[in-house]
């Protein structure tokens, strides 16, 4: 039934006007692996990266608003909805003109709509359309016929924009995305044209709630308006690209929108995989592969329509995060419109960003909005006769690292998923530590438990890591914390377990020392929302959330199950960060609240009739990692639910209930813990793997191998619906790649900074295994092989790094060779294993 809703769907979309589309750009996208290589195109470099910082200087207009007005209230968690509130806004400002030059632009952004008067003149009357994906829209007017030579006034009645949704504990992301914001300034060329402006918005214009008669003239008095609020330029603050709010300023002039410390890759178009000529005709398409020459298109008429406009569609070959780049070579203007797709059917049918129109000038650029994509269409509507392209290119941001962390083994599917999950970490590194670069462009904890440890154990980053825990807590050090992090208790838990994790990893104490403060505020936070039990009660009545799963999110018995277990984790990771700095009162506390939580949990959020914490994976999951199921839950754990992870449920069922691979990331970590390791990397074939064999060159947001495939993308659920908005990259997918470092490869920091570390080297099915961890003290090489008597193993340690290195022996053997000498070890996992301790630098080679 599923399958012929989804084909009649398709058939009303073809009827309701995407004929054009079937005509001239057809879908070519099938289900095949990707064999690019390397896949992250920055990998292989060895040229110097092109900084944004190096190449763009921050432009000096800036965002103001009403003061009285701006938006200061508490964090809420609310999904998209155009908020009333359309109370008028108006703005004045005076600027000298010296000379009134030939042509003159005003642009204006982030009202849904405006009224503009230039010397007591209307300039015009404009609205953006709200059901337009973009939140913020650029305006623009010519206006070089209203322009004095000497003093010029401004005056501007606006309506705050429509905004977009965003999860920050952030003053200034809060009043951006709630649309408060508004930008100006007047640029003494035609539209499209870069050039120093002759005016623009800033701390000296003026505001006011309430229109007086006469305020839009010149010789108005408004001494007695207030002076605006104003956030800063434009590009000051990385606080301002965030979650999507500054997409709808692609087209204002000089605009980047990119922090100083990303670069820049251009990548040519991998394959024109459709072009549609209209009433115009292409010559020299070829070159768009290989930039060899210019591309010409003709145009039969000054300005074309969407109906007949040529139009091109290309692949980039893989994922990528940036933006559509086209330069002209021609001597007028142009005008195209942009369609951006992380699949083929998202870019020709429901674009996330919209379509974009782009107008650029003579030998100008033209930039398309942000986003992560592998597709673009790209229509040409204006410029006839002749349109000369230079070039085509991706304008791939990315954050400049290098892969320190490797991972190979005889398996060639778990060196894909290995470097897959490294990519899609990597394409999430940009303003912060993102979800993803397409939907949401913003930072959230839950994700960066995941994708964190990804980051750590390939690129060893510290400084974005840093900045993205540090301002998930709030912007503003000296604000208190007092809500949730992005709102969601989960998430505050997983603020604790994401610290230790990179505290771990970097040894970082300082950080530590400078969140103290805050760290007991959200400590104090979370203690409030539990009820005498110690069971999480949602107090605060927010919403919570666990997976993209029924029942799941939402306030429901079961999130407040799962929350509770998530906390048992959280507050150890509490107790572990106060010991390191010092705190012991507060890590003795915090100490003692996780085992009071873990008690009240098995009291009261156990099956006493199977001696599980009920049927879900994902509760099951947080139960073990946490540590609230101990060993003696194991078995029944594994045998009445995790076992069935993967498996076929019968006629019907499918493969067990929906799952997000972000949850999958526990349940892989769950399985390990309980010695089921064998059993977690076929599910990460099955599972993983699947997307890989539809065709992935990042992992997806979401994924079951049961979904309909035909066309793929239009049924990926998250946020309980589905659709083309679903991310084809998301950080929160990449867990596999840490897992096969820390499970397979077997390296595990167990101290501060890799002080100390658990080497514990497991083949499982596989021929050999080979890598490289960094730590702050130097790589940590891992190679081993099956050999007759089980392995052979040689590991690389650097200087300051204790290991408890565990190889697999005989049972109830308990020592091992090392060097050619025996050395006396511990007896552990039944006696399977052996543990002996390295505690020097040094080349080891181990055998029984």
């Amino acid at each position: 039934m599923k399958k012929l809703v989804v084909l009649a769907v398709l058939l009303l979309v073809s009827v309701a006007g995407y004929t054009a589309w079937a005509q001239d750009l057809p879908l070519t996208q099938t289900l095949v692996p990707s064999t690019i290589s390397p896949l992250d195109p920055t990998r292989e470099m060895t040229a110097a990266p092109v900084l944004e910082g190096r190449i763009h200087k921050p432009l000096p207009e800036e965002y103001v608003w009403t003061a009285a007005e701006a938006k200061s209230d508490k964090l809420i968690y609310t999904f998209p909805a155009i908020t009333e509130q359309t109370e008028p806004h108006y703005f004045r400002a005076h600027f000298q003109v010296m000379a009134v030059p030939k042509e003159a632009t005003l642009y204006i952004a982030g009202p849904r709509s405006v009224s503009v008067w230039i010397n007591g003149q209307l300039a015009e009357k404009v609205a953006s359309d709200t059901s337009s994906p973009l939140g913020m829209h650029v305006f623009a007017m010519p206006v070089v016929k209203l322009l004095h030579t000497g003093a010029n006034v401004i005056a501007i009645e606006a309506v705050r924009g429509r905004g977009v949704t965003g999860f920050a504990n952030s003053a200034l992301v809060r009043q951006q995305t709630f649309g408060q914001v508004l930008v100006a300034k007047i640029v003494p060329r035609e539209p499209g044209v870069v050039a120093a402006d002759l005016m623009h918005s800033g701390s000296d214009w003026k505001s006011s709630t309430v229109a007086e008669s006469g305020w839009q003239s010149a010789s108005f008095h408004d001494a007695a308006w207030k002076p605006v609020m104003s956030l800063g330029g434009i590009e000051s603050n990385i606080e301002l690209f965030q979650w999507n709010a500054d997409a709808g300023l692609y087209d204002w002039p000089g605009y980047d929108g990119i922090s100083p410390f990303l670069a820049h890759l251009p990548l040519h178009v991998d394959k024109v995989l459709a072009s549609y000529a209209g009433r115009g005709s292409f010559e020299g398409l070829g070159n768009l592969t290989s930039d060899s020459g210019d591309v010409v298109v003709h145009l039969p008429a000054a300005q074309v329509t969407d109906a007949n406009g040529p139009s091109l569609f290309l692949d980039f070959g893989r994922e990528l995060t940036g933006r559509l780049e086209i330069v002209s070579d021609s001597n007028t203007p142009m005008k195209v419109t942009v369609q951006l797709g992380e699949s083929e059917s998202e870019a020709l049918k429901v674009p996330y960003l919209g379509v974009n129109e782009m107008t650029i000038a003579p030998h100008g650029v033209g930039h398309s909005p942000k986003s992560a994509f592998r597709y673009a269409k790209v229509r040409f509507l204006a410029g006839a006769p002749e349109l000369r392209i230079k070039s085509i290119h991706a304008d791939h941001i990315y954050y400049p690292v290098k892969y320190e962390g490797s991972f190979e083994s005889s398996d060639a599917m778990l060196n894909r998923i290995w470097e897959t999950g490294a990519y899609t970490a990597h394409l999430c590194m940009q303003d912060g530590v993102w979800d993803a670069s397409k939907r949401d462009r913003g930072r959230w904890m839950g994700d960066l438990d995941v994708s964190g440890q990804v980051i750590e154990d390939v690129f060893a980053d510290k400084t974005l890591m840093e900045d993205t825990l540090d301002r998930l807590l709030g912007a503003d050090p000296k604000q208190l914390v007092d809500q949730h992090v992005n709102g969601i208790p989960g998430y505050s838990s997983f603020w604790f377990t994401g610290v230790a994790d990179f505290y771990r990893h970097t040894g970082d104490k300082a950080f530590l020392e400078r969140e103290h403060d805050r760290m007991l505020q959200l400590l104090t936070l979370v203690d409030s929302e539990f009820d005498a039990r110690g069971i999480y009660a949602n107090k605060s009545n927010v919403w919570l959330y666990v997976d993209w799963s029924p029942d799941l999110n939402g306030d429901t018995p079961e999130t407040r199950r799962a929350t509770t277990l998530e906390f048992v984790r959280a507050y150890h990771a509490a107790s572990y960060l106060l010991h390191e700095i010092g705190d012991e009162t507060n890590a003795a506390k915090y100490a003692q609240r996780a085992d009071t939580v873990k008690a009240a949990a098995e009291k009261y959020l156990t099956d006493a009739k199977t001696g599980t914490f009920g049927p879900r994976w994902q509760t099951n999951a947080a139960a073990v990692i946490s540590g609230a199921a101990g060993p003696e839950r194991y078995t029944a754990i594994w045998n009445d639910v995790l076992s069935q992870v993967g498996k076929d449920a019968g006629p019907g069922l499918g493969h067990g209930p929906i799952m997000s691979p972000y949850y999958g990331d526990y349940v892989l970590r769950a399985m390990a813990e309980m010695g089921h390791r064998e059993d977690a990397l076929q599910w990460m074939r099955q599972f993983w793997g699947g997307m890989l064999d539809e065709g992935a060159t990042s992992f997806w947001e979401a994924y079951d191998v049961d979904w309909y495939k035909e066309d793929f993308h239009a049924s990926l659920q998250a946020d309980n619906r589905s659709g083309y908005f679903v991310s084809l990259a998301h950080g929160w997918s990449a867990g596999p790649t840490a897992w096969l470092t820390q499970q397979v490869l077997g390296v595990q920091p167990t101290g501060a900074g890799f002080e100390t570390v658990n080497l514990r080297p497991d083949l499982l099915d596989l021929e050999w295994v080979k890598g490289t961890v960094p730590t702050p003290r130097g790589l940590i090489t891992v190679d081993t092989k099956k050999a007759n008597t089980g392995m052979t193993l040689v590991v690389d340690l650097p200087q300051g790094v204790v290991a408890r290195l565990s190889v697999p022996v005989a049972k109830g053997t308990t020592s091992v060779r090392v060097n050619g000498e025996v050395e006396k070890g511990e007896s552990v996992e039944g006696g399977m294993r052996c543990v002996v301790v390295l505690k020097q630098a040094g080349h080891y080679v181990v055998g029984e």
